[in-house]
């Protein structure tokens, strides 16, 4: 190749003997010096551009010619072209290789040079930029470009329990359905080839609250579970020892401790036991209600009412289970 330069070079002086544009100048004409391997001449030209006067004083234009100004390039007074003999050079860019042709000297030459396509922003991977260039080597880099994104999100809603007595425990009701909020995410994203290495939340705008979701759990306690004896629904029994006593013995008021008229039914028991007011079922008695108590009457000890003193004393003492009635 530097063989065929200096034959050009020959015939681009001949050509200027012959023509005797060497140095000359007029109003209309600019003054062009060129420098490529063995020649070193001053022309003048009327061209506009680089690329014209190249083609006007016969230079082709090859790859492997490396020209200091673009073709396109508009040519001033005095002006200044260097051609240089270029090499082919792989740059790997994010793994995707490009073969460019260089005159460089070093690698941060080349790719100052080539910045336009790469952007400033790039890791040089395994060599430094002063690294000396030569054909057919590669160079690798990694390019660094941030992005700014931005996305909506949804806010999760949170769940609220409230306890009610409108239902029994165990039993739940959704009184509102929760309802997911939503804000506006911009991030900022840092890439070193296709991989993100970091990212960096900018703002956040929250568009609309999110709306709980709220849960009523039941507080009551259920409805004792009952069966039944003689008609009467029972929900737990019990074992005392009954005994009988009439409104007219001794001791008694014919009114009971809770104010009520001692009668058939009214029965005296421990309060602790068996609280007043409780409803109660007795076999061989029947039907009574917890509302008189007395001095002997203590723990599971029960004495039931009759109209008269033969009845009680049929009764005696007895042993028995008795019904809590519900």
């Amino acid at each position: 190749m530097a063989k065929r330069l200096r034959v050009l070079c020959m015939v681009i002086i001949s050509l200027i003997i012959c023509t005797g544009t060497v140095s000359a100048y007029n109003g209309d004409k600019k003054t062009v010096r060129v420098v490529a391997l063995d020649l070193d001449q001053t022309f003048s030209t009327s061209t506009e551009t680089v690329g014209e006067f190249l083609t006007e004083i016969g230079i082709p234009i090859r790859d492997e010619y490396s020209i200091s100004k673009n073709l396109s390039d508009k040519l001033s007074a005095n002006d200044y072209i260097e051609i240089k003999r270029s090499f082919p050079v792989t740059i790997n860019i994010d793994g995707s290789p490009r073969m460019i042709y260089t005159s460089k000297e070093t690698v941060g030459e080349v790719l100052s040079d080539y910045e336009k396509n790469i952007g400033s922003d790039y890791i040089l991977n395994d060599i430094p930029q002063s690294t000396k260039t030569k054909s057919k080597m590669t160079i690798d880099i990694t390019t660094v470009k941030e992005t700014i994104v931005t996305e909506v999100q949804a806010i999760p809603f949170k769940t609220d329990t409230v306890k009610t007595d409108s239902l029994i425990k165990g039993e739940e009701r959704v009184v509102n359905e929760g309802v997911a909020g939503e804000a506006t995410i911009t991030t900022k994203n840092v890439y070193e080839g296709t991989e993100v290495v970091s990212s960096e939340e900018i703002s956040r705008v929250v568009v609309a609250q999110p709306v709980n979701k709220v849960i009523e759990v039941g507080n009551a306690d259920p409805a004792p579970k009952t069966a039944s004896i003689d008609g009467y629904e029972y929900t737990s029994t019990i074992g005392v020892t009954a005994t009988g006593y009439t409104p007219h013995d001794a001791g008694c008021t014919g009114i009971t401790s809770t104010g009520t008229v001692a009668k058939k039914g009214s029965i005296a028991v421990d309060p602790k036991v068996i609280p007043y007011g409780t409803e109660l079922y007795i076999p061989g008695y029947g039907y009574g209600i917890a509302e008189d108590c007395g001095g002997a009457i203590k723990g599971n000890r029960i004495d039931l009412c009759y109209e008269t003193k033969s009845e009680a004393f049929s009764w005696g003492r007895q042993k028995v289970t008795i019904y809590i009635l519900g």
